[in-house]
């Protein structure tokens, strides 16, 4: 499915299907194929959130935008891309009375309720995830990380309490390019200076995976996350337009 030169897919079928990069397309027509070669799949697999992500380019092409009207696609958000390179980091240790603990080391129920209660009040409201419940959204990353997936779900504790989420990764199809399938602080650790310095300890649990350089976005509405990209030195190099199939 879908194996145009350059495609980037996120696959959490049967839960999520992004198209993040829609890859080398040479002509409206092409892109009308890949659209009814995605329907196909989609409804083989009865996937039940499905986006399409273009660049600022691709979503200057009026015969584009109609395509995807026509296919039953709405834009839902515009989204920041900030990107860090990680080679100059040096190490960082993180403070006694804050400890982080992935699947390895904690239960699921635990991770699942930090992450629930994290997406709380979420200024990300139109992300390709979320009209997905925590549960769905878990079951797709399974899917879409592999086996090894315990160790990118990680639990922020603050004096033994949980207080949020971090879910470093390596971006599938590269060595080296690190992301945050999601970070986040419950509501009533928010506020309190310490998602720029959790954010900062992400960023380094990335370079020990390998990563030299880290790719983050957030909606344009969520300016805390904005100003926590901006004090951690990450560079707005892109903005990006999510289209979202609307059932």
């Amino acid at each position: 499915m879908f194996t145009t030169k350059g495609a980037k897919i996120l696959d959490g079928t049967p839960n999520y299907l992004v198209v993040e990069e829609v890859g080398e397309i040479d002509s409206v027509k092409h892109f009308e194929e890949l659209l009814y070669e995605m329907k196909e799949y989609i409804e083989e697999k009865e996937i039940q959130s499905v986006s399409i992500v273009l660049n600022e380019k691709e979503a200057g092409y009026t015969e584009y935008t109609n395509l995807l009207e026509a296919f039953s696609y709405q834009k839902q958000e515009t989204q920041y891309f900030y990107k860090r390179e990680l080679t100059p980091f040096e190490v960082l240790k993180v403070k006694s009375s804050f400890e982080i603990k992935s699947l390895e080391d904690t239960t699921t129920d635990v991770f699942l309720k930090a992450w629930t209660e994290a997406s709380a009040g979420s200024l990300n409201t139109s992300t390709p995830f979320s009209s997905l419940s925590v549960e769905k959204e878990f079951e797709g990353m399974k899917s879409e990380l592999g086996s090894d997936y315990k160790k990118n779900c990680l639990v922020i504790f603050y004096e033994n309490q949980p207080i949020g989420v971090t879910m470093p990764q390596i971006e599938q199809g590269t060595h080296d390019e690190g992301r945050l399938f999601y970070f986040g602080l419950i509501p009533s650790f928010r506020n309190k200076g310490w998602g720029q310095y959790l954010h900062k300890i992400s960023l380094h649990l990335l370079k020990k995976m390998g990563a030299t350089y880290y790719i983050g976005a957030t909606g344009q509405n969520n300016i805390p996350m904005q100003r926590i990209f901006q004090a951690n030195e990450c560079e707005l190099i892109e903005r990006k337009f999510i289209y979202k199939l609307i059932a």
